[in-house]
């Protein structure tokens, strides 16, 4: 069992099965699962609370562990599947293939494929490269570093991708993607709640540590040239842009019925009601827009008259 504080060392497998104090901690996933979904959900997500709760394994699982680990020099190993293991079309589907992969997880190593290994080191050099230019360097010392800390009451944790030494500088994580354009990145951000997760991040590491950091984004592209652009989530407290207004209120809103829940054992899903669905403003414009195009491929009866009237020798009056 840790204090409250910062940690460094902590595997990825302890983190996530939530051993470190003795009650369950929240995590900015389980902030997102309990305000996106319901509490429930959260519930079943958490190794600790649900007896039932089996992994989840997923090859972009597997992809971004091991960016991290390329990346950052801090988390699980990976090791290339053995050549006669594969099917002869390459996949990893052949008997020997699974059983190998499983004793590669059980002893915390991500099994890859050759290809995918030089796609992560590929992705990893033109990172470094890409961070060297912005003045950015990711020292691995202090990657992966777990702050644990008690805030309203309530044991939060998280495990911030890298956090240097010095105040001044922001925590960093690191978040693959299929597009690090800075015109889609608000979306991303939002969409994946990203601004609660941030939130989060900050009030824990304040909380553990006394300091007050900013909080940016490593965006990475899976595919060559493996583009990367960092973001930070503009705060300034009054303006309509800032995200943390939202974000904070939001992270104290998951402590609260995180709390609430584990006090009581209770653990609600979604409301006991019968919910009646609007249609949305997306949904309207593209049926405006259908129904437009329709009506223009479908000219009325009598404009088909006139302009065949018209086409012919004696044409219209």
């Amino acid at each position: 069992m840790l204090e409250a504080g910062i940690h460094f060392g902590v595997t990825e497998a302890d983190y996530h099965a939530d051993t470190l104090l003795p009650v369950p901690t929240l995590s900015s996933t389980l902030a997102r699962l309990v305000l996106a979904r319901s509490p429930l959900h959260a519930w079943t997500a958490h190794p600790r609370l649900n007896p039932a709760w089996e992994p989840t394994e997923k090859k972009t699982f597997d992809i971004g562990r091991a960016a991290h680990r390329a990346v950052l020099g801090r988390g699980s190993d990976y090791a290339a599947y053995p050549a006669e293991y594969l099917a002869s079309n390459g996949a990893a589907s052949t008997k020997e293939a699974k059983a190998w992969a499983e004793e590669q997880r059980a002893e915390g190593r991500t099994p890859l494929k050759f290809d995918e290994i030089d796609q992560i080191c590929a992705m990893a050099v033109s990172v470094n490269r890409q961070l060297a230019a912005m003045g950015i360097k990711l020292d691995p010392t202090r990657s992966e570093v777990v702050a644990l800390a008690e805030i309203d009451g309530i044991w939060c944790r998280a495990m911030i991708d890298n956090a240097p030494t010095d105040p001044r500088l922001p925590l960093y994580d690191l978040k693959s993607t299929t597009d690090a354009s800075p015109e889609s990145l608000a979306k991303t951000i939002a969409s994946y709640g990203y601004d609660l997760q941030a939130a989060h991040y900050l009030a824990v590491w304040k909380a553990a540590t006394g300091e007050d950091r900013r909080f940016r984004i490593i965006f990475v592209e899976k595919e060559a040239p493996y583009g990367v652009q960092v973001a930070e989530l503009y705060r300034k407290p009054g303006d309509e842009a800032d995200w943390f207004d939202h974000a904070d209120a939001l992270a104290r809103d998951a402590r609260r019925i995180w709390g609430e829940c584990l006090r009581y054992g209770n653990w609600p899903c979604y409301p006991s009601r019968v919910a009646v669905i609007g249609a949305p403003g997306w949904h309207l414009t593209k049926m405006e827009d259908r129904s437009g195009r329709a009506a223009i491929g479908k000219p009325a009866a009598d404009t088909v008259a006139r302009a065949s009237a018209w086409q012919s020798p004696e044409g219209v009056n």
